[in-house]
């Protein structure tokens, strides 16, 4: 049975994660979304994260990269990495991120 995180505990996991992607990487912007960014966060609930990173930018290496830099952050993550270039191209795409 899962327990939903409390509010604050929630803010605190989400607002760490924010700081140690933007130390790593300096992205543009870092969108939430799924379960935390409703507020429905449950102990097992994964982190889920846009990170926008500059046009040029390779994804999936900055992807590998903030994994290494999120290892043993204590919570699941789940991080998607794109440019603005690529959020523009499927912006009339409901429901891709």
């Amino acid at each position: 049975m899962s327990q939903t995180t409390s509010e604050g505990q929630g803010s605190k996991i989400i607002n760490d994660l924010v700081d140690r992607i933007v130390v790593a990487v300096e992205p543009l912007r870092i969108i939430l979304f799924g379960s935390a960014a409703r507020g429905e966060m449950a102990s097992e609930s994964d982190i889920d994260v846009l990170v926008v990173m500059p046009d040029g930018t390779h994804r999936l290496r900055t992807a590998r990269y903030l994994y290494q830099q999120l290892f043993g952050f204590g919570h699941p993550v789940d991080i998607v990495v794109t440019t603005p270039s690529v959020l523009e191209q499927h912006k009339d795409n409901i429901g891709l991120i």
